[in-house]
């Protein structure tokens, strides 16, 4: 039931990444000749207008088939071609993929602030190297056990020196605090855990969305420049499929509405990481438009990029597969 649940998940946030491309395309009027979900072999398709629909052998990930996308094309949908599109349309159809994982992430906070949650410290960012990194806190966790940011600070003072429990979680509060970091290396907000108004809760939701995802984008710049500075020890925060699964575990026992909450956070995760200026992700594929409407097509081409992009995909597949081994050997 578990697996089913982490694989559905998974599809979910695939899905509406990959919805993004599809509308934008859509609406743009350029031709979508596939919509798939998995990667080939082909295990069922349906065509429906001009649009093949498919359900592929492999669940690790989905992709939309643009008329164009891969170089020049010709015959009678010409002008509907991705290829011909101005600058403006091609930046749209490449970014909506990451729109649609913010919009996914905003929805499911707006849903948590909904439904209600328990009381407690909410964490909006977690200081790279900071004690509540290295026990493993996350932006949008929620630190029970407490009636008020007061009495959290109180206790956190307390026993700053000393191996305290939070969340079923060990942590030092520092004595020496750097400046504008905290004893724990947090910045958070109290939750009445009270529901709220279906506005109130879009609104709520939006800018916690927007904290956490700032918060992100804050805790991969410090990955970045670790692996980039040779500290490779920041190589054990990254969680492949293996390391989703034992959080969507760890998710389902504190009840649903945690669940909805970690499905909101993967997305903005997936928001963040596609906008990578790496090849294969969506941030590498608008950096080879923009650099062929620059330079141009004869200079950055499709050829160089379809390799660029077979060599890129190929790293993260044998990336994910060094992290997979790393999450069992964890285990």
């Amino acid at each position: 039931m578990l697996t089913l649940i982490t694989l559905g998940l998974l599809v979910l946030l695939i899905l509406a990444h990959e919805f993004g491309h599809f509308a934008a395309a859509k609406l743009l009027g350029i031709r979508v000749d596939e919509f798939g979900v998995g990667f080939p072999p082909r295990l069922f398709s349906k065509k429906w207008g001009e649009t093949v629909y498919s359900i592929n052998l492999l669940p690790f990930g989905g992709f939309v088939k643009i008329f164009g996308e891969t170089g020049e094309v010709s015959g009678e949908d010409t002008k509907r071609s991705f290829s011909v599109q101005p600058f403006w349309k091609k930046t749209i159809v490449i970014l909506s993929g990451v729109l649609m994982n913010f919009l996914v992430g905003w929805l499911a906070f707006s849903a948590v602030f909904s439904i209600g949650t328990q009381s407690g410290i909410l964490v909006e960012r977690v200081v790279s190297g900071s004690p509540a990194d290295e026990a493993g806190f996350e932006s949008g966790e929620l630190i029970t056990g407490f009636d008020s940011a007061e009495d959290f600070v109180s206790f956190i003072d307390e026993n700053r020196g000393e191996t305290i429990v939070l969340n079923g979680k060990e942590v030092t509060p520092r004595v020496e605090v750097p400046e504008n970091e905290g004893a724990l290396g947090i910045s958070f907000l109290f939750s009445e855990g009270a529901k709220l108004g279906f506005f109130e809760s879009l609104a709520t939701g939006f800018r916690v969305a927007l904290q956490t995802l700032g918060a992100i984008f804050v805790a991969l710049g410090g990955f970045l420049w670790g692996v980039l500075t040779g500290n490779f020890n920041v190589l054990g925060q990254v969680s492949g499929p293996v390391g989703v699964f034992v959080v969507v575990q760890e998710a389902t026992k504190l009840g649903f509405v945690y669940l909805i909450q970690l499905l909101g956070l993967i997305s903005l995760n997936l928001a963040v990481l596609n906008t990578i200026p790496f090849p294969a992700l969506d941030g590498g594929r608008f950096l080879f438009t923009a650099l062929q409407r620059v330079f141009g097509k004869k200079v950055f081409n499709k050829k160089l990029e379809l390799i660029v992009n077979v060599a890129g995909f190929a790293f993260l597949i044998l990336l994910m597969i060094l992290v997979t081994i790393k999450d069992i050997i964890n285990l």
